[in-house]
């Protein structure tokens, strides 16, 4: 009898991608022994509207020049194309549906497990699949005893890193040196399409 596929979903603005995403990425599926981690920049994520932020198209890109040379790491247009506001819910029925046979994890990182509670649905993400929490600089990822989300968090150990997208753009309005924080290919796209100025 075949096991289920263990695949990953780690959403995100990814505006841009840097190394902290691909560091969380690599460990959840390691740790976990994923086959695949599908990476998907979010169209409209709602947390962040109104908020100016760089095509999708451009972000799914760069989620693609990042990741190059990693099989098992995948840039997913599944919420790309979508034009509704990108509710983790949503995105997690649709990969269901798109793969009923695989087992979901949803990677996140400790920050967001903190408000997990007031996310749209979160009782159906549960449900849909288990969350994979890397712990961030500045929170500690902490469960109440007997709460359900207790029994579906797996924690993912990974080196502490304080990288920030927000940082990032900030760095490349100033003129300041992003080498080494985000991968180089996505640096020299950046560069060449003049994204982020």
């Amino acid at each position: 009898m075949s096991t289920r596929r263990q695949v990953g979903l780690f959403g995100g603005s990814f505006n841009p991608v840097h190394m902290g995403h691909l560091i969380m990425a690599e460990h959840a599926r390691t740790q976990l022994n994923l086959d695949q981690v599908l990476m998907a920049p979010a169209a409209n994520p709602p947390h962040k509207a109104g908020r100016r932020m760089v095509s999708v198209t451009d972000r799914l890109e760069m989620v693609r020049l990042a990741i190059a040379g990693n099989d098992a790491l995948v840039a997913s247009d599944l919420d790309a194309t979508h034009s509704k506001p990108s509710f983790t819910w949503s995105l997690l029925e649709r990969l269901r549906d798109a793969d009923p046979a695989a087992d979901l994890w949803f990677i996140m990182g400790g920050d967001s497990l903190a408000d997990f509670h007031s996310w749209a649905r979160p009782d159906r993400i549960l449900e849909l699949a288990r969350l994979a929490v890397v712990e961030r600089p500045g929170f500690t990822v902490s469960v109440v005893d007997g709460d359900r989300l207790l029994e579906r968090v797996h924690h993912v150990e990974a080196p502490l890193c304080a990288i920030s997208s927000t940082d990032i753009r900030d760095r490349i309005r100033a003129q300041t040196s992003v080498r080494y924080l985000i991968p180089e290919a996505v640096r020299a796209y950046i560069e060449r399409e003049r994204l982020y100025r």
